[in-house]
């Protein structure tokens, strides 16, 4: 894998629909989103509505950092030392917008989540994305690098919960370790929640 020297900046709100657009395209073949929307079809029509509301309030509460001109994103919420979880009208809508039958298992995905969540104070990563056709040139890698120095020069610890095997050895390489517990959907994939102290 090469090592990416493009531009990496925070997104604004004008860029809402590019990153929107990056995590529907990232996440057609996450074997978490497949559990949450088991149609091809389906979760191709409802994955910008599905992260839309995600980038909405991440760009409210949190930081959105974007690769280029939309090659990849990342999504970052600060939890904890007076940053209350907030879910936010953003997500009000969900079932609406993707089906009663994904708002279930999505239901069921968020509360093993939340009840795993650590409650130290940290900044929290729960989507970074790639546009399919730029994987292997280290796009993921650069845009965690950014925000991962950032924290260290503060003092701040990060968490995020890795959708696959594959991808916690990357996130292991840049600091952040195996907590002991997985999360193991029904009759689906697992999580592997890593917590990375600053360096």
């Amino acid at each position: 894998m090469t090592e990416w020297q493009g531009n990496i900046r925070r997104a604004s709100s004008v860029d809402a629909a590019v990153v929107t657009g990056i995590f529907a395209e990232a996440f057609m073949r996450d074997p978490v989103s497949s559990w949450i929307f088991p149609d091809d079809d389906h979760r191709a029509k409802v994955h910008p509505g599905f992260f839309g509301p995600f980038v909405a309030l991440t760009m409210r509460t949190g930081e959105v950092r974007m690769a280029g001109d939309g090659l990849g994103a990342t999504l970052w919420l600060p939890t904890g030392d007076g940053h209350e979880a907030d879910d936010g009208e953003e997500l009000a809508a969900l079932e609406a917008t993707i089906g009663a039958e994904s708002m279930k298992r999505f239901a069921v995905l968020d509360e093993m989540m939340a009840a795993n969540h650590p409650s130290e104070p940290h900044w929290y990563l729960p989507f970074i994305g790639v546009r399919p056709d730029q994987h292997g040139h280290g796009i993921g890698a650069a845009l965690l690098r950014d925000k991962l120095a950032e924290l260290d020069r503060s003092g701040s610890a990060a968490y995020l919960e890795a959708s696959s095997l594959r991808n916690a050895a990357l996130y292991e390489r840049l600091g952040f370790r195996r907590r002991p517990v997985t999360l193991d959907l029904p009759g689906g994939p697992s999580l592997y929640p890593m917590w990375r102290d600053p360096a």
